[in-house]
């Protein structure tokens, strides 16, 4: 008898062989694989500290201050030009600090921080930035005073035959005066300029303005304004039938028609839009001066009854008895 013959016997020894060897190669890829790991999510990065430099303590500034520190996400450090033992060593106590931007709040403390080295600043509540010459690629501001055309197009709802409108100021207010132009232009009212050099001057071109002018637009140029002018302008006015549009509420009381004032909040909110550009960029983009968004406007309804104006019902809500 012939043997058996042993070949499939080999053929099922060589596909087991096989087997075991795809099944081994398999095991041994999957030990040695390097296993997948997802990074973690990166958000932003932190907002740095932020340094307020403040004028002096009253409200003007400190009212700032305080929306700026609830609104900031991270540590405000804030110090008064005067309660540092020296400017200088104020100046170098910033310098050291590794916040990158500065706050300075009124001119003093701009004028301070003009003089800082290695810092971004922005600046509000000053008004003749021009006249210190406060801008610079690292060194911008926010306007000090409220929408010059949200006053404009009031006055013009209150009396829609208003056409000539004079303002008097110091120099160096060119962007305060293109804005007041554009307004006046918008409304169809004739803006009558004088520049002068001191409150005394200021008292004369107004009493040389009235003949031409329906109202006059009164800005808080402190360079050629001081108390007893005012007075002496609203007493002339009333007394000549001549509308004032004042910067301050309480300037009511001596005769104004229509007064706006501007907000802490919305100052803060323009000053952090500021303060985040440049913590992005190597200075301070944008304009030299950025406008405020909000104006805190009423009318005297004694004043408006006696120059036989009549407020419309939409601006009702802003009538106000001082």
């Amino acid at each position: 008898m012939r043997p058996r013959s042993s070949r499939p016997h080999s053929k099922r020894n060589s596909h087991w062989a096989a087997s075991l060897l795809i099944g081994l190669c398999a095991a041994l890829v999957g030990c040695i694989a390097t296993p997948v790991v997802t990074p973690p999510a990166v958000g932003p990065a932190p907002a740095p500290g932020l340094i307020i430099l403040l004028s002096d303590s009253t409200p003007a500034f400190t009212g700032v201050q305080r929306e700026i520190v609830k609104n900031y996400p991270q540590r405000v450090t804030t110090y008064i030009v005067g309660d540092e033992s020296t400017d200088p060593a104020l100046q170098k106590k910033i310098e050291f600090s590794r916040e990158p931007v500065v706050v300075a709040v009124g001119l003093p403390a701009a004028l301070l921080a003009q003089g800082l080295s290695g810092k971004k600043v922005i600046f509000c509540q000053v008004f003749n930035y021009e006249d210190a010459e406060l801008v610079t690629p690292w060194m911008k501001g926010v306007a000090a005073t409220a929408p010059v055309s949200e006053q404009f197009r009031i006055w013009k709802v209150l009396n829609p035959g208003l056409t000539k409108v004079g303002v008097i100021t110091g120099n160096n207010l060119n962007g305060l005066m293109e804005q007041a132009k554009a307004a006046a232009r918008e409304y169809k009212i004739r803006l009558e300029h004088i520049e002068v050099k001191s409150d005394k001057e200021t008292l004369y071109a107004f009493k040389k303005l009235m003949p031409k002018i329906q109202g006059l637009w009164l800005v808080p140029d402190n360079r050629v304004l001081s108390n007893d002018v005012i007075r002496d302008i609203m007493a002339h006015s009333v007394k000549e039938g001549k509308q004032v549009a004042v910067f301050g509420h309480e300037l009511l009381g001596l005769g104004g028609l229509i007064s706006a004032e501007t907000s802490y909040p919305d100052i803060a909110k323009q000053v952090l839009v500021r303060v985040r550009q440049a913590q992005e960029a190597s200075g301070v983009p944008g304009a030299p001066v950025i406008p405020l968004t909000r104006s805190d406007i009423r009318i005297n309804p004694v004043m408006a009854k006696r120059m036989n104006l009549k407020i419309p019902g939409t601006l009702q809500r802003v009538a106000y008895v001082p």
